[in-house]
């Protein structure tokens, strides 16, 4: 288990938190933008230091300023997938991948690694022939490439199109599992909190606010359902009795109908993140409590 409790201040900003990472699960921080999310990445890799605290890895200890402890990135078993992929735009894809391996024998496995995101015959292509869902696949493997404790993942999809955000977070959960590696995903959307995290932290001006399960935190309450469909309001129809509401999700749209004085009690308006809840022939509609 990944422990982290660091203090850290900027100027007037300060950063002061204390959470853990559950070995083996995708855990999402979760929050605005500027509220300290990728500086706890950077601190945690070691790219950073902070003021004050610990980072330790099970029974290694990354960081401790009592001690006067910090390891140096490299000595630290960690893969880090940026926003901007941050690939060396003069390395084709396969020395992409194979940057910062020691070992010379493991070819065949970057070639595994490769095929594994759908990259097979792009091994001799540079950075600059690749589309941005490309560049990531290849960011993603490489940090895998490294066989690293922890993967770190700091908004890895928000620089793309919809189209291949959807079809990339299907490919990272799916490969993230297939490792088995601890994960901390930062996102502000929350969408990808519920199709990609088990478990969520969530951050606002330099604090945990809440976490625990992606139901449990953004919706307020336990949700007992069948089937959880997370999606946006495109359109509300009401008249004195009934609503509408018309909710997308990915590229597929839903109705439901739902009492008027429900809409009023829920606040509900065209572009809020909602979940439909489906249990029996029972349809639930849960306004999601995203954080602003």
């Amino acid at each position: 288990m990944l422990s982290i409790d660091i203090k850290k201040t900027w100027n007037e900003f300060r950063l002061d938190v204390a959470f853990e990472i559950p070995r083996g699960k995708i855990t999402a921080l979760f929050g605005p933008s500027g509220a300290g999310k990728s500086s706890i990445l950077r601190i945690i890799s070691g790219l950073e230091m902070a003021d004050g605290g610990m980072v330790s890895n099970g029974k290694e200890v990354w960081f401790d300023n009592t001690k006067e402890i910090h390891l140096p990135p490299q000595k630290r078993s960690i893969g880090f997938v940026f926003q901007y992929f941050a690939l060396f735009p003069h390395l084709t894809v396969e020395r992409n991948v194979a940057y910062g391996i020691k070992e010379n024998n493991r070819l065949k496995e970057i070639k595994e690694l490769i095929a594994l995101v759908g990259l097979s015959g792009y091994e001799r292509y540079y950075p600059a022939q690749l589309s941005g869902g490309q560049k990531q696949r290849v960011a993603l493997i490489r940090a895998l490439a490294r066989r690293p404790d922890i993967l770190l993942l700091d908004e890895p999809l928000s620089a793309l199109d919809w189209e291949t955000r959807r079809q990339l977070q299907d490919d990272l959960k799916r490969i993230i599992k297939q490792f088995d590696v601890t994960t901390l995903y930062v996102t502000h959307d929350v969408t990808e909190v519920y199709k990609l995290a088990d478990y969520v932290v969530v951050i606002e001006s330099g604090r945990i606010v809440k976490q625990g399960t992606p139901e449990d935190v953004l919706l307020g309450k336990k949700l007992s359902t069948r089937i959880q469909i997370v999606g946006k309001v495109v359109g509300i129809e009401t008249d004195s009795i009934m609503a509408a509401v018309t909710v997308m999700h990915e590229d597929q749209y839903f109705k439901t109908l739902i009492d008027t004085e429900e809409i009023s009690r829920l606040n509900l308006r065209i572009g809020d993140d909602v979940v439909i809840g489906a249990k029996s022939s029972d349809v639930i509609l849960f306004k999601v409590l995203t954080q602003s």
